[in-house]
C-alpha cells in the first residue's frame, strides 16, 4: 500500500531532525518504500541507531553538505528557519515538506485512515488501535508518537487502513485529511503557537470537518466540534459508553455499550480512570471502522501501555521507580490520581517542559503540585530561549511560597541527593515530564 507520497520523481529523501520519534517513523516508511534515506540530528540516540541498522545514513550535527544528492527534504517543526540544511535545500530548489505534510500525503494514499488528535492521550489511543486492528487482521500502517513495546513507533502494513497520531502543535494536524478524525479532548496547551484557546478550538474544528469525527461527548469543547460527530463518553449521553466501572488491581473494567446495546465487558491492564476514556475512544473508532467487539476486547485487554506512560524502569534505594510523560497540569492530575487510587504514595520528580507552557499555566501547575512531596528538576527548554518567569526554579519558589513540601535540583547529582533525602515515608518514585527527565531517571534507577 506504499505509493504516491511525493508528486515529483524521488529516489533520495533527507530528514532534518530524523531522530525525533515521529520523524523516525516517517523515515522508516520511506525505507520500506525503497527510497534512499539520509538524515541528521543534534545527537545520536535510540531512534538514530535503529534507523542506521535499518539502512538509513544518519549524520550527527546539521550541515549543508548533508543535503547532497537529496531529491526531497523533510523537516521537523523543531528545526529553525536558519537550519543550514533547510537553507541549502532552498538554495538548491529541492522540494521541502514539513513532517506533517509528508504524513498527510501518506495517509491520503490509504482508503481508510484514522488520525487521533487531542490534548491528552493521543499516543495511548493510537497504540490501542494498533493492537486492535492488528488482532482483527486489518494489517494497518501505524505512525506512533512514542514506542509501543518491542513494536516500536511504526508499522508498515499492507492493508487498507493507516492509523496515525495527529499533533496539534503549530496546527500541524491541519495538514492531515483522514477518513476518520478521533478527538479525545481539547485543553489549554500550546497556547504560545495558537495565540488563544479560542483559536485552538477553531483549529480542532477545522481538523474535524470534512471527515467522520469520533469525539468525546464529555469534553464540552470536543463535543461541539461537529453536529454529525459520532460520540463516546461516560457522563453525557453518547453513541458509545462505558458503564459499571470496577477498579481492579491493574486497572478498571467496564461494560462497553454501542448504540444503546451492551457489547460485553472489557478489563484493562493499565491503571487510571483516564485510561477508560482512552480505551472507550479506541473502541468507538474501531467499531465505526467495522471491527467486531471480540477483537476490540482482545486488543484492549492485551494492551500494556506505551513507553513513558506509567512505565516501571527499575528501582532506587529499594523503592520502585516509574516514569510518565505527563507534562501538562491535567495530565499530572490524572497520573497522580491513578497512583492514589491504588494506594501509592510517590515521591514526585517533575521536569517542566518549555518555559512558555510553565509560564502560561503556572497557577495550574501550583494547584496540582502543592500537595505531593515534589522535587522540581531543571526545565527542559526544547525549542525555546530562557525565560525566568517560566523557569523550573520559579515554579519551585512559587510552590514553596504556598507551603508545599518541595525542593529544586538543577543537576543530576543534585537530583540524586534530593531524591535520597526525600524518600522517607514514600513507597515509590515517580518521574514526570516530556523532556530528558526519562534519561535522568534511567541513569539513577540503574
Amino acid at each position: 500500500m506504499i505509493k504516491n507520497i511525493f508528486p515529483q520523481k524521488t529516489g533520495h529523501v533527507h530528514f532534518v531532525g530524523i531522530g525525533g520519534v515521529s520523524m523516525s517513523g516517517l523515515a522508516k516508511y520511506c525505507l520500506a518504500a525503497g527510497f534512499k534515506v539520509t538524515g541528521s540530528d543534534r545527537a545520536a540516540g535510540e531512534q538514530t541507531e535503529r534507523l542506521t541498522r535499518a539502512g538509513a545514513q544518519v549524520f550527527i550535527g546539521h550541515s549543508a553538505e548533508n543535503v547532497r544528492g537529496a531529491d526531497v527534504l523533510v523537516y521537523t517543526s523543531a528545526a529553525g528557519a536558519d537550519n543550514p540544511e533547510i537553507t541549502e535545500g532552498i538554495k538548491r530548489g529541492i522540494p521541502i515538506y514539513k513532517r506533517s505534510e509528508l504524513l498527510g500525503n501518506i495517509l491520503s494514499s490509504y482508503p481508510r485512515s484514522v488520525a487521533v488528535a487531542g490534548s491528552h492521550g493521543k499516543t495511548t489511543v493510537t497504540a490501542m488501535l494498533w493492537e486492535i486492528f492488528e488482532r482483527a487482521g486489518k494489517d494497518p500502517a501505524v505512525f506512533l508518537g512514542g514506542d509501543y513495546g518491542e513494536k516500536g513507533n511504526f508499522r508498515a502494513g499492507s492493508g487498507r487502513f493507516a492509523i496515525a497520531e495527529a499533533c496539534e502543535y503549530r496546527q500541524n494536524f491541519l495538514d492531515l485529511h483522514p477518513y476518520m478524525a478521533v478527538i479525545l479532548d481539547i485543553d489549554n496547551d500550546h497556547l504560545e503557537s495558537f495565540g488563544s484557546f479560542e483559536n485552538e478550538v477553531k483549529a480542532f474544528r477545522r481538523f474535524a470537518s470534512g471527515c467522520v469525527a469520533t469525539v468525546n461527548a464529555d469534553d464540552p469543547f470536543a463535543a461541539g466540534l461537529s453536529s454529525t460527530s459520532v460520540t463516546f463518553g461516560m457522563e453525557t449521553p453518547a453513541v458509545y459508553t462505558a458503564k459499571n466501572l470496577i477498579k481492579g488491581n491493574n486497572g478498571y473494567s467496564f461494560g462497553f455499550y454501542a448504540y444503546g446495546r451492551k457489547e460485553g465487558r472489557v478489563r484493562l491492564n493499565i491503571a487510571g480512570r483516564h485510561n477508560v476514556y482512552n480505551a472507550l475512544a479506541a473502541a468507538a473508532a474501531a467499531k465505526e471502522c467495522g471491527v467486531s467487539f471480540s477483537y476490540i476486547k482482545s486488543g484492549l485487554e492485551n494492551f500494556y501501555g506505551v513507553k513513558r506512560r506509567n512505565e516501571r524502569i527499575g528501582s532506587m534505594c529499594g523503592k520502585p521507580v516509574f516514569c510518565d510523560y505527563a507534562h501538562h497540569p491535567s495530565e499530572l492530575r490524572a497520573t497522580l490520581l491513578s497512583y492514589t487510587e491504588n494506594g501509592r504514595d510517590p515521591l514526585v520528580i517533575f521536569q517542566p517542559h518549555t518555559y512558555s507552557r510553565t509560564k502560561i499555566l503556572m497557577k495550574d501547575f501550583i494547584n496540582v503540585l502543592k500537595t505531593p512531596r515534589t522535587v522540581i528538576y531543571k526545565t527542559y527548554p526544547a525549542r525555546e530561549s530562557f525565560d525566568k518567569d517560566g523557569d523550573g526554579e520559579t515554579l519551585y519558589k512559587n510552590l514553596a511560597a504556598e507551603g508545599a513540601d518541595c525542593t529544586y535540583a538543577d543537576t543530576l547529582s543534585a537530583l540524586s541527593d534530593k531524591i535520597r533525602r526525600g524518600m522517607a515515608g514514600k513507597d515509590c518514585i515517580l518521574f514526570l515530564g516530556a523532556g530528558d527527565i526519562y534519561e535522568a531517571a534511567l541513569k539513577l534507577a540503574k
